[in-house]
């Protein structure tokens, strides 16, 4: 009984708030370290999946070290205080589980997938190495022939990834967010010191700069005992630059032709806008997300399937990004057609969505229905729900808009989609890449 009580008054010490998500079995939990916890019970198979998200990655960045959040991700398993080089790994598969992890513009986030009865386990080893990582120049030597390895099958020898990494530079100034690739520079990952990478993870792998996810078939007070026994103890940092003052600059009227090996011309335009999280109105956002899709299905079925003109056409939109973003059109030429005429093309099919609305409307019914299809099978696995709720908060949404994706997006009109085009579609501002191939020999 004293070591209940004991446990009690721990626990209460440690807790900063708890709330649930209304109408759903989301609970949140932020610990006086500012750790935040986000549990989410699914009792359909006795297996769980913890993510530890770390509001850190690209757009944090700048040069000489861009990639280092995705650098620090690799060397996240080369051992701590704890456990040896590879070991975390070797644990967690001697036990049934499955781990990994992955960097994006936005976040880190490490995660491991397991039987219920492993909980514990996956939460002490995620703990040990948020504030006791190791540091070897061995494994950054190692590590750095990795990433520089996989940058080359990434990007050098990706043409159309190349392409995209060109529309970024040239569409956000070096000064803001979202101008750095994920992966980083070739020269800058050469050049980390181990001090960089370390500075990177004592500034940034703070519980006040992370967000623990569990979903899946878990007792959401058990989870948080053991978040609390392995996370509670660790200091918060005070002088964490969040990058408010930092946001993504936008360049505009900006333009890059590349030479580069490919079978195949590719040509990409963007457009600046908006996310979720930046405009000021949410309900334009979804209104872009589903003027995305409105295009991508209109622009294949005119361009691609009626006219011939292209091989391939696609629509972009980053609804979840924590900075103003891109609305991008890419497409192959078919061979014999200048890229000028089909982007021509693609301004009379956008002026004909804007000054005719309701040609689209059984188009945007069809989208809502397919919208709602892949959003419930979407949310069948545990992996997927985990994701949301991590992303949404480290982006610094509310997590109830996980819920409210399908209602919002039925909620937007022919006319909406088509007043967000004449808003934000303007050609005359638009950033465009062309890659000319020069054959593969």
């Amino acid at each position: 009984m004293i070591k209940f009580i004991a446990y009690i008054a721990l626990f209460i010490h440690h807790l900063a708030f708890s709330e649930g998500l209304s109408g759903s079995n989301v609970s949140t939990v932020m610990l006086n370290n500012g750790l935040k916890i986000i549990i989410k019970t699914d009792r359909r198979a006795p297996v769980f999946i913890s993510q530890l998200w770390y509001k850190v990655g690209a757009s944090d960045e700048f040069q000489p070290i861009t990639g280092i959040s995705h650098m620090l991700e690799h060397m996240m398993f080369k051992g701590s205080r704890d456990y040896k080089s590879g070991e975390f790994s070797r644990i967690i598969a001697r036990n049934g589980g499955d781990e990994n992890a992955f960097t994006s513009k936005d976040y880190t986030v490490y995660y491991q997938k397991m039987h219920q009865s492993k909980l514990e386990l996956a939460i002490k080893m995620e703990a040990d190495r948020m504030r006791h990582l190791s540091f070897s120049d061995t494994e950054l030597t190692k590590e750095r022939q990795v990433v520089i390895e996989e940058r080359r099958l990434r990007v050098e020898d990706n043409p159309n990834a190349k392409v995209y990494e060109n529309l970024r530079l040239i569409s956000f100034d070096s000064k803001g967010a979202y101008h750095a690739p994920i992966i980083g520079f070739q020269a800058d990952i050469e050049n980390y010191h181990l001090s960089d990478l370390r500075h990177w993870y004592e500034t940034y792998y703070a519980p006040n700069n992370a967000t623990l996810v569990v979903v899946g078939d878990v007792d959401p007070e058990r989870v948080i005992e053991y978040a609390t026994r392995y996370f509670g103890g660790y200091k918060a940092n005070p002088n964490i630059d969040d990058n408010k003052n930092r946001p993504s600059i936008a360049l505009n009227k900006q333009s890059r032709m590349l030479k580069l090996k490919a079978e195949l011309p590719f040509y990409t335009i963007s457009f600046h806008v908006p996310s979720l999280a930046t405009i000021n109105s949410e309900n334009k956002a979804y209104q872009l997300e589903m003027l995305a899709h409105i295009l991508d299905n209109g622009l294949s079925k005119a361009l691609m399937r009626n006219q011939q003109i292209v091989s391939g056409i696609s629509v972009g939109y980053r609804l979840y990004d924590k900075f103003d973003t891109l609305f991008t059109i890419s497409f192959v030429p078919v061979q014999g057609i200048s890229s000028q005429n089909i982007l021509q093309m693609i301004k009379i099919q956008v002026r004909e969505l804007i000054e005719k609305p309701h040609l689209i409307e059984a188009e945007l019914r069809r989208t809502k229905v397919q919208l709602e299809a892949d959003f419930i099978f979407e949310q069948d696995q545990i992996s997927t729900q985990s994701y949301y709720l991590g992303m949404l908060s480290s982006v610094g949404l509310k997590t109830d808009k996980l819920l409210n994706y399908v209602a919002k997006m039925n909620q937007v009109s022919t006319r909406d989609v088509a007043n967000v085009a004449e808003q934000y579609l303007d050609f005359d501002m638009l950033n465009y890449v062309e890659l000319i191939p020069q054959g593969t020999k």
